[in-house]
């Protein structure tokens, strides 16, 4: 592998022998600029002068700085990638592969670095040039307004991300987050994993590390020695939250008489699916209790229990998508509509691998598992370019 240095040496190189195209050459003039400490400024005027407002433009146009949260939040489960697995050749690859999208948005500031510098020789660029600029510009805060508080997905990637911290000049490094934001907490990773009782010296003096951690500590529940009433019937009607499910799992797995309790009400859930099953055979016009996609109609303990909810969180021209809760579990359904390929990826945690999908006859299904106060992140892709994001609670 090419060490970081020597990448932007050859990339300089590119630069002095004016072999660089001209849209090319705005991400290669700012390497270099974003990195003249250490390359020296060789070429730059040179490549500045050669590029018209015409070339500008045409680059501007072509930009559009949304599509990195994609590709940088595929870095970050590729780098999640890289620390789960042993150390090897597979976790070179997804090492490498996740650079790729960091990489990606830092050409994108040094392409803007470049302009800003074109713009010192020539003049402001004006008219709708100037309004693309603007907009490419804002288009990069807001994306790292949005990841940059996420920096520790990319903890994995440190020793790769110093090397090339190390060769930006002092005053890029506070903007190029991507490379520099939570760069030395290596720590962190081991933490999360054995949870050590004497924290490191970078444990004890990081804040943020500090705080990552206390946020996946489990929440104590308070012991109880059995299910109420309540209790079952919040279980029974999905209404638990995770905590709350954490403990009932433990709980009946030492207490025979609340499994039991647990046992009844699944049996009963058989038999009303099994007796509505039946009731919408003999009766053409479903009724409001045995509708499938209607929410439930009682509060309270011995309401009736419906055996799945759904719920259409969105719906689109080329796809629809729903939520579906059966009990305590949830499911995520991708629907594609009018013919379209459809893509989609579910995102339980940030920086985690994505669920894998199952081909179903109602199309890509996720199995979210135990509902109940959860957020999951989903990205649809259609065909090779539209993408539609958002969050979900289930």
């Amino acid at each position: 592998m090419v060490d970081a240095l020597s990448r932007y040496q050859s990339r300089r190189e590119q630069l002095a022998r004016g072999s660089a195209s001209n849209g090319g050459s705005l991400e290669v003039i700012g390497d270099v600029l974003r990195r003249s400490e250490r390359l020296g400024r060789e070429g730059v005027e040179r490549a500045l002068q050669g590029l018209s407002r015409g070339d500008i433009d045409t680059w501007l146009r072509a930009q559009k700085p949304e599509a990195l949260q994609p590709a940088l939040l595929r870095a970050a489960e590729e780098a999640a990638e890289s620390a789960l697995g042993e150390e090897g050749e597979e976790a070179e690859v997804w090492r490498t592969s996740s650079m790729e999208g960091l990489i990606a948005r830092d050409r994108a500031e040094s392409a803007a670095r470049a302009i800003g510098e074109w713009e010192s020789l020539h003049g402001p660029l004006d008219g709708e040039a100037a309004s693309r600029l603007k907009a490419f510009r804002e288009g990069l805060g807001r994306l790292d307004a949005a990841l940059r508080p996420k920096a520790r997905w990319f903890i994995p990637l440190n020793p790769r991300r110093r090397a090339e911290r190390d060769i930006l000049d002092t005053a890029e490094r506070t903007r190029a987050w991507w490379f520099t934001e939570r760069v030395d907490c290596d720590d962190f990773l081991a933490a999360l994993s054995t949870r050590p009782e004497r924290p490191s010296p970078h444990l004890q003096s990081c804040s943020e590390c500090r705080a990552d951690l206390a946020n996946t500590e489990t929440v104590e529940t308070p012991p109880k020695q059995h299910m109420s009433a309540d209790d079952l019937w919040r279980f029974d009607m999905g209404l638990m939250s995770a905590v709350e499910l954490s403990w009932v799992d433990g709980h009946t797995e030492k207490c025979i008489e609340c499994a039991q309790a647990i046992w009844a009400l699944e049996e009963g859930d058989a038999a009303i699916t099994k007796a509505l099953a039946l009731e919408e055979h003999e009766q053409p016009a479903p009724s409001a209790r045995t509708s499938r996609t209607a929410g439930p109609t009682a509060r309270g303990p011995g309401a009736a229990r419906l055996p799945e909810q759904r719920e259409v969180l969105e719906e689109r021209r080329e796809f629809r998508v729903v939520l579906v809760r059966e009990r305590q579990r949830a499911r995520l359904l991708v629907q594609p509509l009018a013919g379209r390929a459809v893509t989609a990826a579910v995102f339980l945690a940030p920086g985690k691998p994505s669920l894998k999908p199952q081909q179903g006859p109602e199309g890509l299904q996720f199995e979210l598992g135990t509902s109940g106060g959860r957020t999951a992140h989903l990205m649809v892709r259609v065909g090779n370019s539209e993408i539609f994001e958002r969050d979900f609670s289930f």
